[in-house]
C-alpha cells in the first residue's frame, strides 16, 4: 500500500488526507500544534466553558469542494444554507440596508434584489446594477489592478464603497481595498453571485470549527488505517535529485513516504526548505515574496440578546461583521448574548492591547445597536491571528505556486497556493483535493 505523509492538519491537509484515505492510500498527518485545525480552529474558553473559533466563518453555496469534503466526513448537515441570498448591513444609529435575492432564476435573482434593495438610494442601485453588468461582460482584469483601482474604473461613488463594496470585499479577501487584488475579488463574485441561486447563498456553521471537521476527519483517516499525529513538528525537508527523500523532525527523528504534501502555511514551509531552493530563480523563490494579512476576533458575552440578526455587517467601522452565535449555533452550545466580532485585514488593530480592542468592539456595537447600551458585558475574549492568511495583493498572484513542484513526490496545499481563489476555506480544500488527485494519478501511472 502506498503511503502519503501530510505536513499540517488544517483544512488543506485534512481534506487531502481524507480524499487519499478514501481511495486506499495510507495517510499520516503530522501537526505541530496540540490541536488540529491549522489557521481555522476552535479553542475552549476557560471562563464560560464554551468553544470559540479563532475567526467566525461563513461559507458560500458556491464552495463546492468544501461541501464535498464535509459530505465525505459526514458533517455537511452542520451547515445551514439560506434559501436564497440575504445580507444586512447596519449603519450607526440603527439604519439598515437589506439586500435579498428575488425568488427567480439566477443571475436575475440578484439584479432584482438590488433594484428593490432597502436602504440604498436609486442612484446607488443603478451604480450597483451597472457594476453587475460589467462583471458579467468584462474580460479578466489586469493582474496588477487593485480593488480600489477597479472601483475607480467602474465609477463607484465613495458612499457606495463604504456601504457595500468594502464590507463585502474585505471579508472575502482579508485585505484592504487599496492592497487587495481586483481579479481575485472578481472571481469570487462570478463564482458566487453569477452562478446558481444556491451558489450565492450563505452557509452558516451551526457548530464550531472543531466539531465541523477536525475530529471527524481524524476518525475518517484513522479508521482507514492512517494516523494523525499532533505535537509532531517538521524541521527540515531533504531532497535528493528530483525527489523528496525525508522529512526531518524536531525531536531528531525523520519520516519518509512515497508521497509528501506540505499543507503548512507558506511562512512555515519557507523555514523547512533548504536555503538554495529559495534563492532567485530557484523552485520556491515565490515563498519569499508572499506576505501575511492579520485578523482579529473579539468575542463578547452580554447578559441578554442584543442583535436581531444572525449576522450583520457594519458600515464604516473597524469591526466589519458581527455574528450572534446564540442564534447561529445549536441550542445549548453557547449562552444567550454571545457575539463574535470580526475584523479582517486588521493591519491597524493587530498591535493594540486587549483592553483597547475589547473597549473598541463594545463602543462600536453601542453605535450600531441601541440594545447594547442597556446590556451588561459579562465576559470577553480576544484572538489575534497575525498571519491569518497570505496577503491577497496583485503582486502575490504571480508568486503563488501550483500544487505540483519540480519534485515528483512532493506537492503543495494551502489557501495560499494557486487555486484561482483568495485565501478562503474553499481555496484550502480545493488545493488539498488537487494534491490528492495528482497523487492518485501518479499511483496509476
Amino acid at each position: 500500500m502506498k503511503q502519503a505523509l501530510i505536513i499540517g492538519g488544517g483544512f488543506a491537509g485534512l481534506s487531502a488526507g481524507v480524499a487519499l484515505a478514501d481511495r486506499g492510500v495510507k495517510v499520516v498527518v503530522i501537526e505541530q500544534r496540540r490541536i488540529l485545525g491549522g489557521r481555522a480552529y476552535s479553542v475552549e474558553d476557560g471562563t464560560t466553558g464554551e468553544w470559540i473559533d479563532n475567526g467566525q466563518h461563513a461559507l458560500l453555496g458556491a464552495f463546492h469542494e468544501t461541501q464535498k469534503f464535509l459530505k465525505t466526513i459526514g458533517t455537511d448537515g452542520l451547515i445551514r444554507y439560506q434559501d436564497r441570498f440575504r445580507m444586512v448591513l447596519a449603519e450607526p444609529g440603527g439604519r439598515r440596508m437589506t439586500l435579498e435575492a428575488a425568488p427567480i432564476p439566477a443571475p436575475f435573482h440578484l439584479a432584482a434584489g438590488v433594484a428593490r434593495c432597502k436602504g440604498l438610494s436609486v442612484s446607488d442601485r443603478l451604480h450597483l446594477l451597472r457594476a453587475g453588468f460589467s462583471i458579467l461582460t468584462t474580460r479578466p482584469l489586469p493582474d496588477t489592478m487593485t480593488l480600489k483601482d477597479w472601483l475607480d474604473a467602474l465609477g463607484q461613488p465613495e458612499t457606495l464603497r463604504q456601504r457595500w463594496w468594502y464590507p463585502l470585499s474585505i471579508s472575502a479577501l482579508n485585505e484592504l481595498p487599496h492592497r487587495a487584488s481586483a481579479s481575485l475579488f472578481l472571481r469570487v463574485l462570478k463564482l458566487a453571485y453569477f452562478g446558481s441561486v444556491r451558489d450565492s447563498s450563505f452557509g452558516i456553521m451551526t457548530v464550531g470549527l472543531g466539531d465541523l471537521y477536525t475530529e471527524q476527519a481524524r476518525r475518517f483517516i484513522e479508521t482507514r488505517g492512517g494516523e494523525v499525529l499532533c505535537n509532531t513538528v517538521a524541521s527540515q525537508l531533504t531532497f535528493v535529485d528530483d525527489r523528496l527523500k525525508a522529512v526531518g523532525l524536531r525531536n531528531g527523528g525523520a519520516m519518509t513516504a512515497d508521497y509528501t504534501i506540505s499543507a503548512a502555511p507558506h511562512h512555515v514551509l519557507r523555514k523547512l526548505l533548504p536555503m538554495e531552493l529559495l534563492q532567485t530563480g530557484a523552485p520556491f523563490e515565490g515563498l519569499t515574496h508572499l506576505t501575511e494579512s492579520p485578523m482579529v476576533s473579539i468575542h463578547l458575552w452580554f447578559d441578554r440578546k442584543v442583535l436581531d440578526e444572525e449576522f450583520i455587517g457594519l458600515v464604516d467601522s473597524p469591526i466589519q461583521w458581527v455574528f450572534d452565535k446564540s442564534r447561529l449555533w445549536k441550542e445549548g452550545e453557547v449562552q444567550t448574548g454571545a457575539l463574535a466580532c470580526i475584523t479582517s485585514g486588521a493591519h491597524d488593530l493587530i498591535d493594540r492591547s486587549r483592553e483597547e480592542l475589547i473597549a473598541l468592539a463594545h463602543h462600536e456595537l453601542g453605535r450600531f445597536f441601541p440594545e447594547v447600551q442597556n446590556a451588561k458585558l459579562i465576559h470577553s475574549r480576544l484572538i489575534k491571528e497575525r498571519q491569518a492568511t497570505y496577503s491577497c495583493t496583485p503582486e502575490a498572484e504571480r508568486w503563488r505556486p501550483t500544487q505540483e513542484t519540480p519534485y515528483e513526490n512532493f506537492f503543495l496545499a494551502g489557501d495560499w497556493t494557486r487555486t484561482g481563489l483568495p485565501a478562503t476555506i474553499e481555496s484550502a480544500v480545493t488545493s488539498g483535493h488537487r494534491c490528492a488527485e495528482l497523487i492518485l494519478k501518479s499511483r496509476q501511472e
